[in-house]
């Protein structure tokens, strides 16, 4: 049974094992945690998801994907477009099932070929952050970040916009985007890895 829940759904008990149909307005980052924490495995969103126009809008349902990801949860939706980032920065997300047009849907053929989960996500250690990075396209990467560091990647990860950042942080993200690990928009701003919340990962992605 598929519930129509709108953007902002109502935990119950009832809502174990079921699906969510929700618009593409309330793909929010949010959501996966309210979802998962309502017992929600499924989510189809009802309308191809317009990405390509702009990239503080692209890198909002990335960071809705990040989120989604991480928890497992399935999402069905169809991309309409191609985002504004290079290929290899969406393929460790949930794929689209499908692609509105014959470039998004070669785009969207490629990622679901790509995907895999544990390809690229982080764990917080208590004075440390570890990265590992084995999307293919680019050398694998197992990275440390202790002390300072990692206070400022965690703040990078939980930021939004650029603007909830110190100046710290500031230089800190521009660090994190050279090296591949963020991407930022003219206010949006998106650190790559989701944070690992499930185990095992799966051997191949080791």
């Amino acid at each position: 049974m598929t519930t129509d829940l709108g953007p902002r759904p109502v935990p119950t008990e009832r809502a174990k094992g079921r699906c969510a149909t929700i618009a593409p307005a309330g793909l929010t980052a949010t959501l996966p945690a309210e979802l998962a924490a309502a017992g929600y495995e499924r989510v189809v969103v009802d309308a191809p998801v317009p990405v390509g126009r702009d990239l503080d809008e692209d890198l909002r349902l990335l960071r809705f994907l990040r989120e989604a990801t991480r928890r497992t949860l399935r999402v069905e939706w169809t991309m309409g477009g191609r985002p504004l980032v290079e290929q290899r920065d969406l393929i460790h997300l949930v794929p689209p099932v499908d692609g509105d047009g014959p470039d998004a849907a070669a785009c969207a053929a490629q990622w679901r070929a790509d995907y895999r989960y544990g390809l690229y996500y982080y764990r917080n250690g208590p004075d440390f952050v570890t990265v590992k990075d084995v999307r293919p396209g680019g050398e694998t990467v197992f990275l440390t970040i202790d002390g300072d560091s990692a206070a400022q990647f965690r703040a990078i990860a939980e930021a939004t916009t650029a603007d909830q950042l110190d100046a710290e942080g500031l230089s800190a993200l521009a660090d994190a985007v050279d090296y591949g690990l963020a991407l930022r928009g003219e206010r949006a701003v998106l650190m790559l890895p989701y944070r690992m919340r499930r185990w095992p990962v799966p051997y191949s992605a080791i």
